[in-house]
Parts: structure tokens; C-alpha cells; sequence
């Protein structure tokens, strides 16, 4: 009796993959439940014309937008997903988000992720999300940090909530500094927040958004994805950002022997959102899936291009990026 309990209990550890040490990109919760009523803006920029590229930003949003779909039942069409975009693609799909929030009148949930630059101007102290040909040195090439939220603000949505995976302290991702940047990182203002609206952020003011290099995303969305992967999707944002916050804090200065923590800024309308749940019921199967890769030049939806292969837990694999561009 006591070798079939141990049996049992080994097999169903295999069958979730976490005893194999699954990858969040390829082995993925999914849930039979259909969210209808959240809508998405996701904008990854990893290709710059005029700075750095951002490691790995690309798969950042390609496996975020996997996630809505898969594990928290987001349909394909309610989602916007933007590889390496300019500003007229970040504002562009932004009005959309706006549209659909203002039509819907309240029902509706908006989520709005982005990876890639973020810069300070250094007279100002504001804040700004750079585009792929945007220069760093010159502010009004960004999308400020206080447009986009006054923006989500005053929209009519339910719940709006920003995942910023960037920093805005001139840094590169790497820990440089970017090429028009000073020496010394900027803390850049904290802008103010309106409405039923949060801003989850992958660092406090001065400090760099670092990668994990062996995982192939940023430090802070990793951990979300994890979080995501594990809980199945029931899981509230006060306990997502309970535990990201713990394991980059731990991550940081374990990979990089540097701080570096997830700031939660909250409207007034949102004094609850400890409380808002991603998806009512955990998703009761996994699966195995092939990366995602991404066409980049317009918006697509990678993570559901592909079926799954199998429903076994992912075997280890050689790094290697599938979303960099070659070598000229």
C-alpha cells in the first residue's frame, strides 16, 4: 500500500512537470474557462534602431500573451500583442484599448504589459516608455509615464492593470547604461494614479530591470509567468506581487549582486486589489507546447499559431533564442 501512495504521488509530481524543472514557455496551464470581458495591449521592444536591443523582450510578450490565452481563458482577438513598436503603434493600439474600455462602460477588465526601454529625462525627472525609434536623448520621442496613466485613468473599465517590466533610470537590461544616458543612474518621478487602476513594476525608482539570462526573459516578468504557471491562474494580484517581489528581490542579488524590487502603485478606486483574482478557477491540465516566435512588423498572436505537441512535461533543452534577429 505504502509503494502505490509513493507511486502515485511521484507520478502526478511527474505529470505536472515542476518535478522536471518545466519551462513557463512550454509548459503551460490551460484553462477550459472563457474570459470575455478582458481585453489586452501588450507591447514588447527588443530591436532598437537608435540604443541597445532589450534581451529577450520579445519572448517576454510572446509568453505573456501565451498566458492570457492558455491559463486565463483571454480570447485571441481581445488582445493586442506589438513586437519592437514605434510610438504611432503604441499609441494606435492604446486608442483601441481606450475604445473598447469606453464601449464596454465598466464591465470590461484591461491588461497592459510592456518590456522593453525606459528612460528618464533628466531635467524633468518624468518617466517615459521608449519606442524601438525613439532616442533616449530626446523625451519627446517616448510615451510618457504620466500621459499613459492619466489615459488608463479615465477610462471606464472594471479593473485596469499595467505590468511595466523596464526601468527608468537610463540603465540597459544588462546594467549599462544606455548610449545617450549619464554615468549615474536618474530616479525618475513617481506619477500619480487614477481610478480602478494598478501599475505593477518591475523595479523601485533608480535601480535596473535585469534579465534572467539561463530563463530568456526579464527578471520580473519571469516570476510573474511562474507565478501564473503554478497557481493555474487562481491566484489574486496581492499574491502575485507578494511572491514576485520576494524571488526578484532573492534573484537580483543571487544573479546580478545587486537589488532590485517590484513597486505596486495603486489608484484610488483600487483599494481592493489585493483582492482581484486572475482567473476564478485554477486550469486543471497542462501542456507541452513549442516556443513561440515572433513575425515582428505587426501584431500577431504567436502563442496560439502552434498547437500543442504533447501533454508530457518539456524536456531540458539547449538555450538558444529563437526570437533574435541574425547577424548582419
Amino acid at each position: 500500500m505504502r509503494r502505490l501512495l509513493l507511486l502515485i504521488m511521484l507520478s502526478a509530481y511527474y505529470i505536472t512537470g515542476f518535478g522536471q524543472g518545466a519551462s513557463v514557455d512550454t509548459y503551460v496551464a490551460v484553462t477550459d474557462h472563457h474570459d470575455e470581458n478582458t481585453f489586452a495591449v501588450i507591447i514588447s521592444n527588443e530591436h532598437y534602431k537608435h540604443e541597445v536591443e532589450v534581451p529577450f523582450a520579445l519572448n517576454d510578450g510572446a509568453v505573456f500573451q501565451r498566458y492570457l490565452i492558455k491559463t486565463l481563458g483571454v480570447p485571441e482577438k481581445n488582445i493586442k500583442f506589438v513586437p519592437d513598436a514605434s510610438l504611432n503603434d503604441m499609441n494606435y493600439n492604446l486608442k483601441w484599448l481606450e475604445n473598447v474600455m469606453n464601449v464596454k462602460d465598466g464591465e470590461a477588465r484591461a491588461i497592459i504589459y510592456y518590456s522593453g526601454h525606459g528612460m528618464p529625462d533628466d531635467e524633468s525627472k518624468k518617466a517615459y516608455l521608449l519606442p524601438i525609434d525613439g532616442y533616449s536623448s530626446e523625451p519627446t520621442s517616448g510615451l510618457s509615464t504620466e500621459s499613459l496613466y492619466k489615459r488608463l485613468g479615465a477610462m471606464k473599465s472594471r479593473q485596469t492593470l499595467v505590468f511595466l517590466d523596464a526601468c527608468f533610470s537610463g540603465a540597459k537590461r544588462d546594467g549599462g547604461m544606455m548610449q545617450s544616458a549619464r554615468a549615474v543612474a536618474i530616479k525618475a518621478k513617481k506619477d500619480a494614479v487614477n481610478g480602478k487602476m494598478v501599475i505593477f513594476s518591475a523595479t523601485e525608482a533608480g535601480q535596473t530591470a535585469y534579465p534572467l539570462k539561463d530563463k530568456e526573459h526579464g527578471l520580473f516578468t519571469y516570476y510573474i509567468l511562474e507565478g501564473l504557471q503554478k497557481s493555474g491562474g487562481c491566484i489574486t494580484l496581492g499574491e502575485l506581487s507578494d511572491r514576485v517581489t520576494k524571488q526578484v528581490n532573492q534573484a537580483a542579488v543571487l544573479e546580478n549582486e545587486k537589488p532590485q524590487t517590484p513597486t505596486i502603485n495603486a489608484g484610488a478606486g483600487a483599494t481592493d486589489w489585493r483582492n482581484w483574482q486572475f482567473a476564478p478557477e485554477a486550469a486543471k491540465r497542462y501542456e507541452t507546447m513549442p516556443r513561440p516566435q515572433v513575425n515582428v512588423g505587426t501584431p500577431t498572436t504567436p502563442a496560439t499559431q502552434q498547437q500543442p505537441q504533447n501533454t508530457q512535461p518539456a524536456q531540458p533543452k539547449q538555450k538558444r533564442s529563437f526570437l533574435r534577429r541574425d547577424q548582419q
